[in-house]
């Protein structure tokens, strides 16, 4: 089983949610012990930060994510698309601001 394939099963995803909390939290408390000027601000911005580091490395064999028709779900979004129709709707709100 190749990375590509690891990326998309449920404990990728499971270990990959813990990481970033666990990177996050870790830089947030360095943070704080920064701003606060007391010891170990240092060690725990390290290793927050390169646990940040190999999370995004990593996330970056994910494959990309697939956007999702949603003018199938509300067809009132496939006017939008029109350019025909933005033109009309433009046009009317310049005559309406006119007024």
């Amino acid at each position: 089983m190749g990375i590509a394939e690891f990326t998309q099963t449920k404990k990728f995803k499971v270990i990959m949610a813990r990481l970033y909390g666990w990177g996050a939290a870790i830089v947030i408390v360095g943070a704080l012990f920064k701003i606060q000027h007391w010891e170990g601000a240092g060690v725990m911005l390290t290793v927050g930060l390169l646990t940040e580091a190999v999370i995004f490395f990593i996330s970056a064999f994910e494959p990309p994510h697939e956007d999702v028709d949603w003018s199938l779900v509300y067809p009132e979004l496939a006017e939008c698309m029109n350019p025909d129709m933005v033109r009309t709707k433009r046009k009317r709100l310049t005559l309406f601001l006119k007024l």
